[in-house]
């Protein structure tokens, strides 16, 4: 059975016909394969908040070859005039990935769309090599759309269009844009903490595994860091420390710190003055990763304390132990951390039970589950594993998520048979990518961990992102070389279940305003909707959108009986100056105006959504931001 979103973006798509190749428009949640049959173009409505990314994508068919494809975005036109630049519509053209091997127990064969090329690039904003392309005779291909709703943009109806052309195309894609009246934060609720191997970065990019030179190292991750904040994650791990006198611009040590390289290179990242889409945006989650020793840990507990990042920091004092640690070195060096850094949080990847059972329930502030031992089919995790966690959370500790290869079957054994986990990987579903932020907000995590974006970068990810069993198991970014996207620059590049997370943590903000907003009820009936367990994740992209568009509409209404009556410039009705979010723009605003969840809940709700709620209310209480992170992920074909 085949979805069409028809809450999306209101496109009609006008041309030739007779024997002129097909163009048609889809939604953003379904992957277009080349066998995907041609459409009849029916109109559709995007909705949008201020400052938030909304997406749809532009189909080309055609029974014959088609070359020479192009595409190029106009003006979007709303309420008296006022205008998205250019800069605020993006173009990219889907690249194929050829899936040999399935993702575990749940993929499938075929070639998938994944690598996005832009147009022009989100980080330097150079001309790259998504156009022209050729539609191979009987094949699609697929372009994908992003729209950034400029914060300042007026509530009402825009209108625009995009043309398509090529050897005997030509069509025009008008495009129908409602934007609500109220605004997403750029620093998300949902904290993330999400992992990227600076080494594998360098490898990419320069053959070495450290870039050759700190200098080159920090201006590449500095790059990838400030696409994945575009994308409302957080790259937790990219920082580079040195004890080195002669890597002149990283921390010395030994005989005193020197932190100016460090501010200089990641201090943007830091406080939100980072050249990013998104103004303001900053990372939520930090992880420290230089010695362990207590001189070091001292040194960057101040340091991250004049700063003001110190609550964003934790120490991941083990990975699921005893895999990735051992058990008896957790006290010890939790031990280690809270003397020598005070109020730095100490993290372990395991459940609540093992680490009641090995007695470090009191070394932890943070417990990260995994998303298959929250809610499972089957014993020992069978059922709402939520309300364990209660003591720990009124005791002060978070309680974070993450996905792995077991949502589609490790090396070692499958997925469990007939359940549904969300998943990253490229060969399943696209509702399954974008599934997990309802997850994080059902279940009452303050954030999402995954433990790896740059998994495969060392090797050749455009011909293959397997590992773990999963196709894209610790791969979110492409390595974006001139000789692959054109250009002259190196730059990171997004992949497609990118931009489904993304949204997924922009459906987070939305429930999480409705909570700040009063109605948490809404809420928990929504994430309940769409996320009935964690195991039981639906294929049908309507839950999603159509949740979504419920929720926006409900936050559009409680935010205009909260407002006081608007008057003057920047209100509907008068045209306020537009501001351009294109690359490398200056980050002028923090959208910390939006409302967003940090302190709310009084629901008495005993279903599962209402321990997340909970959740809310107390990190809020402890005046922390919200956090989170992960690990690996599983499939879906059309």
């Amino acid at each position: 059975m085949r979805f069409f979103s028809a809450a999306l973006l209101s496109v009609l798509v006008a041309g030739t016909v007779s024997a002129a190749p097909a163009v048609w428009t889809e939604g953003p949640l379904l992957k277009v394969v080349p066998s995907t049959p041609a459409q009849i173009p029916a109109p559709a409505r995007l909705t949008a908040a201020r400052n938030e990314f909304e997406s749809f994508q532009i189909v080309i068919r055609g029974e014959a070859p088609v070359s020479g494809v192009r595409a190029r975005a106009g003006e979007l036109t709303g309420p008296n005039g006022a205008k998205f630049p250019q800069a605020n519509v993006r173009l990219y053209r889907q690249a194929l990935l050829d899936v040999t091997t399935p993702s575990g127990a749940i993929g499938a064969r075929g070639r998938f769309p994944d690598g996005l090329i832009p147009d022009v690039d989100e980080v330097d904003g150079e001309t790259r090599s998504a156009f022209p392309f050729d539609v191979p005779a009987g094949e699609a291909r697929a372009l994908w759309v992003d729209v950034l709703v400029p914060l300042d943009a007026p509530a009402g109806l825009y209108t625009g269009t995009i043309q398509v052309s090529g050897d005997g195309l030509d069509a025009t894609v008008p495009v129908e844009l409602e934007v609500l009246g109220f605004a997403l934060p750029s620093t998300p609720t949902l904290s993330t903490a999400f992992r990227a191997w600076p080494a594998s970065i360098c490898l990419a990019h320069t053959g070495t595994p450290d870039c050759g030179s700190p200098d080159t190292a920090m201006a590449l991750l500095s790059k990838y860091a400030r696409l994945a904040l575009d994308h409302r994650i957080s790259l937790s791990n990219i920082f580079i420390l040195r004890r080195d006198p002669k890597d002149s611009g990283v921390v010395l040590g030994k005989h005193g710190e020197d932190w100016t390289g460090f501010d200089a290179a990641f201090g943007p990242l830091l406080n939100g003055t980072a050249a990013t889409q998104l103004p303001g945006a900053k990372l939520t989650t930090v992880e420290y990763g230089w010695e362990r020793s207590p001189e070091a840990l001292a040194s960057y507990g101040k340091h991250a304390r004049e700063k003001g990042f110190l609550d964003r920091a934790f120490d991941y004092t083990a990975d699921e132990p005893p895999y990735g640690g051992k058990w008896e070195d957790i006290a010890p060096r939790a031990a280690t951390v809270r003397a020598s850094a005070p109020g730095m949080r100490t993290l372990v990847t395991t459940d609540i039970n093992a680490a009641t059972d090995h007695k470090v329930v009191d070394s932890l502030d943070i417990l990260v589950p995994l998303v298959n031992h929250m809610d499972g089919p089957s014993a020992p995790f069978a059922g709402n594993q939520r309300p364990r966690y209660e003591d720990f959370v009124r005791k002060g500790g978070e309680v974070w998520l993450y996905q792995s290869c077991m949502s589609h079957g490790c090396s070692f054994g499958g997925a469990e048979a007939g359940a549904a986990w969300p998943s990253y990987m490229v060969d399943v579903p696209a509702p399954r990518n974008r599934a997990m932020q309802w997850v994080d907000f059902a279940y009452g995590a303050t954030t999402e961990l995954y433990y790896e974006t740059v998994q495969t970068l060392a090797g050749d990810p455009w011909a293959s992102v397997f590992d773990f069993s999963g196709n894209g198991d610790g791969t979110l970014l492409y390595p974006g070389k001139p000789s692959k996207i054109g250009g002259s620059s190196e730059v990171p590049v997004p992949s497609l279940r990118l931009k489904h997370i993304r949204d997924g943590v922009e459906d987070y903000e939305y429930l999480a305003m409705l909570v700040k907003l009063g109605d948490a009820a809404l809420a928990e009936k929504l994430a309940r909707d769409v996320v009935p367990t964690a195991h039981r994740i639906s294929d049908n992209p309507n839950l999603i959108l159509e949740a979504r568009r419920t929720a926006g509409r409900r936050i559009a209404e409680l935010s205009a009986q909260a407002a006081p009556t608007p008057t003057g410039p920047g209100t509907p009705g008068s045209s306020p100056p537009q501001q351009e979010f294109g690359p490398g723009g200056e980050a002028t605003a923090d959208g910390s105006s939006s409302p967003s969840a940090s302190g709310c809940s009084t629901t008495g709700s005993s279903s599962i959504v209402a321990a997340g709620l909970l959740s809310l209310v107390l990190v809020a209480l402890r005046r922390r931001p919200l956090r989170a992170g992960a690990r690996r992920r599983p499939r879906q074909a059309q």
